[in-house]
């Protein structure tokens, strides 16, 4: 459960041509230009269990180069940080914990999807997914297949997709067909 909420906070194609590989690096470049940002998120998660999605929303923050935080303010209050190598979770149930990523190497790919998608770290993307993109910089798609077989039994696929050096959302796809959509809007 706890891996399923981050691969929540992001298949196999290579990355298709040299005008694919230029405007990804372009998408990356002005992702990297954002020092910072506060934008809200409505995340909606589809579950096979339940006969309606079920729906949070909150605030997302990121600072260069490391930090983003995921805090959710409805239904109920929930705060994930990741800052550096440092994972923070706090719930009213089970108050505040720490991991180190480092010692969880299935949670940093799902730390990484969005945290090095918005710092424009390709190399740490390629580190812990295959890319896919597609599109043009004022309008693009990134897939992220996860490489590590134990990351590939919590999420088959997280599709980024955004304009110019924005995140507008965040699918994440498991394996056996849950899906959440994150959509980011600037505040």
């Amino acid at each position: 459960m706890f891996v399923n909420r981050w691969a929540g906070l992001l298949l196999c194609w290579p990355l298709a041509g040299v005008a694919d590989e230029s405007a990804l690096s372009q998408v990356m470049q002005a992702l990297a230009a954002v020092p910072a940002v506060e934008t809200a998120f409505r995340e909606e998660k589809t579950l096979a269990v339940l006969d309606a999605p079920l729906v949070a929303t909150g605030v997302l923050y990121y600072r260069a180069p490391d930090f983003l935080r995921k805090r959710t303010l409805h239904p109920h209050p929930e705060d994930y940080e990741a800052d550096g190598h440092w994972l923070t979770v706090e719930t009213p149930e089970a108050g505040r914990r720490q991991f180190n990523l480092n010692g969880y190497p299935q949670l940093r790919p799902f730390v990484e999807a969005i945290r090095a998608t918005q710092a424009g770290d390709q190399a740490a993307l390629a580190r812990y997914y295959q890319l896919e993109f597609q599109g043009t910089p004022a309008d693009w798609s990134l897939r992220l297949t996860p490489r590590d077989a134990d990351a590939q039994r919590y999420v088959a696929a997280i599709v980024l997709r955004g304009r110019n050096g924005r995140i507008d959302s965040m699918e994440t796809l498991e394996p056996d067909g849950d899906r959440s959509l994150m959509t980011i809007t600037p505040r």
